[in-house]
């Protein structure tokens, strides 16, 4: 995933969620095997500014399943998703 950019009077509305569902169903549907993710950690970075969010935020993705594989970066995870099984739940 690279970035989310939504109109400031769409914030907090589940435009980014939204997004985030709709590629991540767009990436699998075409093959892939897992989903990557750079968000930044409020949390950790609570003075992170629109140039740091666009990249989403980290509950965001863990609010979709994505699991963190790296903090190397303060305030800055990696996370993924894998594809489900073929046939099988995720």
């Amino acid at each position: 995933m690279s970035c989310f950019v939504v109109s400031p009077g769409q914030r907090r509305t589940g435009v980014a969620p939204a997004l985030l569902e709709a590629a991540v169903g767009h990436a699998l549907a075409h093959g892939a095997e897992v989903v990557e993710g750079y968000p930044v950690d409020p949390v950790q970075r609570p003075k992170a500014g629109p140039a740091d969010l666009y990249h989403g935020t980290l509950g965001l993705f863990l609010s979709a399943g994505f699991e963190v594989v790296s903090e190397a970066v303060p305030g800055r995870a990696v996370v993924r998703l894998a594809a489900p099984p073929p046939g099988g739940n995720p």
